[in-house]
């Protein structure tokens, strides 16, 4: 628990020592796991008709969500550490991908702002705030992953944000493109499907 206040409250040092703790992977999957599973359901539970506005719950889109979350997630998870610590050596960092899963599977522990997203049925108002505290949650989390690399890689930065942005585009290249690429077509299935 205290390693997740560190993460949460962006402290240094805590990252540091979660890059180097070979035991604290098992942590950062359990998170990954939780984050995903929690994430994956609270997106699928409430839709929103575009149309008109109105909100609605989906408890077989929260199963859904949760699953196909879990499976992109963990898959998404072990390629971006992999992609960090290569785009990380070309800038002369030194860590490797278990240090990488370390870290972003800690940082992971902000998407569990994903639950305030069943506020969206209280109302257009309530949306609003959700989706402001997700923006605010989110840059915390891209401070978090900054941080993250730079402990692991031990360097600056501004080589941890060049290395974060080169990964998050080559990323969003092999994981976004095929998985957003299935998951429309899933979609479609299931339209189809009824």
């Amino acid at each position: 628990m205290e390693r997740i206040m560190g993460v949460l409250t962006l402290k240094a040092p805590v990252y540091k020592e979660i890059a180097e703790d070979k035991s604290a992977t098992t942590m950062a999957a359990i998170i990954v796991v939780i984050t995903t599973l929690v994430s994956g359901f609270f997106k699928g539970l409430v839709h929103v008709n575009e149309t008109t506005g109105a909100a609605s719950v989906s408890i077989g889109g929260a199963v859904l969500g949760a699953i196909l979350t879990l499976i992109f997630g963990l898959i998404g998870w072990v390629i971006a550490a992999w992609v960090l610590q290569l785009v990380a050596g070309w800038f002369g960092g030194k860590t490797d991908t278990g240090e990488m899963m370390r870290v972003t599977g800690h940082v992971e522990v902000f998407s569990l702002i994903a639950v305030l997203n069943v506020l969206t049925l209280g109302g257009t108002a309530l949306a609003c705030v959700t989706g402001l505290v997700g923006l605010i949650v989110g840059i915390l989390k891209l401070v978090g992953y900054v941080i993250g690399v730079r402990e692991a890689a031990e360097f600056t930065t501004g080589k941890a944000v060049v290395t974060a942005l080169i990964a998050a585009i080559i990323n969003f290249l092999i994981v976004a493109i095929p998985v957003g690429a299935l998951m429309a077509t899933l979609a479609v299935a299931m339209a189809i499907g009824g």
